[in-house]
This record gives structure tokens, C-alpha cells and sequence, in this order.
């Protein structure tokens, strides 16, 4: 098998900076210093890295043509407001720089797992091909020395992940990422009845 590495963007477009707190100005609220600064500079190195010349072209995904942006931002504020609910009904506390943090780098990954194609929609790249969503995401995680609980809610946060998210932040984002997808594209939610003996 030929090994896929992510390489620096080597387009000749002009790409448009991205400021990673203008996008998503909770990051401020992380109290760990390390883990925000961590948080920014995986953003930034997948940035770089992206074929995409703007932010705002990247899809949610080649299915879902609706930017990705919006709908990162949307995640983070019902993942916040479902923590705040948390604390204040059932004094049940959760993490908040780890929910911040993952929310934040939970679809990362799509400005190099997709690229665009000639036509303006977006397919899925080489390493979207070989890796599963939110891998480069979780590995500069990891490497920037990002805790492992954050990083195991960035690779369950989806429902094509193979394992099921084993901690309170990140079945919140598990549960609040499908609810905005129901908002921007449609249901996928089914109920399944199941007879046991």
C-alpha cells in the first residue's frame, strides 16, 4: 500500500488567512493556555495545508453542500448552551476546555480531507480516501500534546466513527453535531425497534 502523507499546500491560488479566534472567538475561554494555543496551531497547520483558497468554500461535506464554518460554529454554541444547561439544572459539571477544544477541531480536518473540483463542488482527497474523518485533526492533536481525552472525542464525534464516545463531552457533541446536520441538510436519525427475549 502506497503510504498517503498530508503535504504542504503547494497551489499556486492565493489563499485567504485564517484567524482561527475571529472564526471561533470561544477559544478564549480555555484555560489552559497550552491547550489553547495547541487548539489554534492545529488549525493553522491544516490550514496551510488545505487545497482550499477560502474558508468558506469548504462544504460540510461533499453530501451536504452547506459550508462548514457555520456549522462548526453552530456545534460549538449548542454544545456550550447544552453544558451550561447541564451545570445549572443538575449541577453536573463537564469540562469545558476539553468541550471547547474538541468542538473546535472536531471538523478541522475537512479543509484537507476534501478538495475542490473544477465544477465548485468538492470531493474527497487522497488522504479523505485513505484516513477516516477527523484523523489528521486528532494526529496534530496529538502530537502538539493535546490531552487524549480531547482527542478521543474528536475521533468519535461521528456516527462513521467505529467507536461510540465514552465520555460526557463527547456524547454532547456526538448528540449536538447530528442535531445542526438535521438543521442544514436533513434527518438521519431513525428509530429501530428491537424484541428481546
Amino acid at each position: 500500500m502506497q503510504r498517503t502523507t498530508m503535504q504542504t499546500n503547494v497551489n499556486s491560488v492565493s489563499k485567504k488567512p485564517i484567524n482561527v479566534l475571529d472564526i471561533f472567538p470561544q477559544i478564549e475561554q480555555i484555560k489552559d493556555v497550552k491547550l489553547r494555543h495547541a487548539v489554534i496551531e492545529v488549525w493553522e497547520e491544516l490550514w496551510a495545508r488545505s487545497p482550499w483558497s477560502d474558508i468558506d468554500a469548504v462544504p460540510t461535506s461533499p453530501e451536504i453542500p452547506y459550508p462548514t464554518r457555520p456549522h462548526n460554529q453552530c456545534v460549538l454554541a449548542i454544545a456550550l448552551a447544552v453544558a451550561d444547561a447541564f451545570e445549572q439544572f443538575h449541577n453536573v459539571k463537564v469540562n469545558r476546555d476539553y468541550l471547547i477544544a474538541a468542538a473546535v477541531l472536531q471538523d478541522a480536518s475537512k479543509v484537507i480531507e476534501y478538495e475542490p473540483c473544477p465544477d465548485g463542488k468538492a470531493e474527497l482527497s487522497e488522504l479523505g480516501k485513505t484516513y477516516p474523518h477527523a484523523f489528521w485533526a486528532a494526529h496534530l492533536a496529538l502530537q502538539k500534546g493535546i490531552p487524549d481525552a480531547v482527542v478521543h472525542v474528536i475521533l468519535t464525534h461521528s456516527p462513521q466513527a467505529p467507536k461510540f464516545p465514552s465520555t460526557l463531552e463527547g456524547k454532547i457533541l456526538y448528540y449536538v453535531d447530528q442535531l445542526d446536520v438535521l438543521a442544514i441538510y436533513k434527518d438521519r436519525w431513525r428509530k429501530e425497534l428491537f424484541i428481546t427475549k
